[in-house]
């Protein structure tokens, strides 16, 4: 049986992206004194209980689904771990101060998320997953790998902070080895030349030298 933190990260990973900051704290505190320790098919009472809203009630299935998988992903998959949110009314947002990226870390972001939707929505995921098996390569701090595991999982989040070009590159040929795996390395130059031409622009008006990440 999952231990109650790998449990309450996979909790979160599921809620994250149907539920607001405000009510996360709420909806994970609740699961933590009433339903960590009840068996799975409780989960469809703690959703019913989280979907406050029309809105959220009408997804509901949905949510129970993403909830499901997440606690059947493998741990490199979900997210960092919030800390339990018992008697908290809400949860410290600890990217709430903006970030303001510079050229080499935005046209990444452009890149990065071109490739990612020319291929399927499996494929994708698994290419992210490659990337986050890797990721201690690179010898980033312990909080500038969790939150950029966070970025890549759920891309909705901000991205963590301006990296330097050697670790971006490293980003970047990690994907492209990934493309490689799955596709060939003719297809994944494919791949990467049309990312690359469709950025170029972005790249240009930014004043940065896009093939400096390849």
């Amino acid at each position: 049986m999952m231990d109650l933190v790998l449990r309450r990260r996979a909790i979160y990973t599921g809620l994250k992206p149907f539920l607001s900051t405000t009510e996360m704290a709420p909806a994970l505190s609740m699961w933590e004194t009433e339903f960590s320790s009840k068996p799975a098919y409780a989960l469809a009472s703690f959703v019913t209980r989280c979907c406050t809203t029309d809105e959220l009630r009408r997804i509901r299935t949905q949510i129970l689904s993403a909830l499901i998988a997440a606690l059947e992903s493998p741990e490199s998959l979900l997210l960092s771990d919030p800390g339990s949110q018992v008697g908290k009314l809400t949860m410290s947002n600890q990217g709430a101060s903006e970030i303001l990226l510079d050229a080499k870390n935005s046209i990444f972001i452009a890149l990065s998320t071109r490739l990612w939707t020319a291929v399927d929505e499996m494929t994708e995921k698994s290419i992210i997953d490659f990337i986050l098996r890797n990721l201690a390569h690179l010898k980033l701090s312990s909080e500038h790998a969790n939150s950029l595991k966070d970025w890549f999982i759920n891309r909705s989040t901000m991205f963590p902070c301006n990296f330097e070009l050697t670790t971006l590159q490293k980003l970047i040929n990690l994907n492209y080895i990934a493309l490689c795996e799955y596709y060939g390395p003719v297809k994944a130059d494919l791949l990467l030349s049309q990312a690359t031409h469709a950025v170029e622009a972005e790249a240009i008006r930014r004043q940065f030298n896009l093939h400096d990440l390849l």
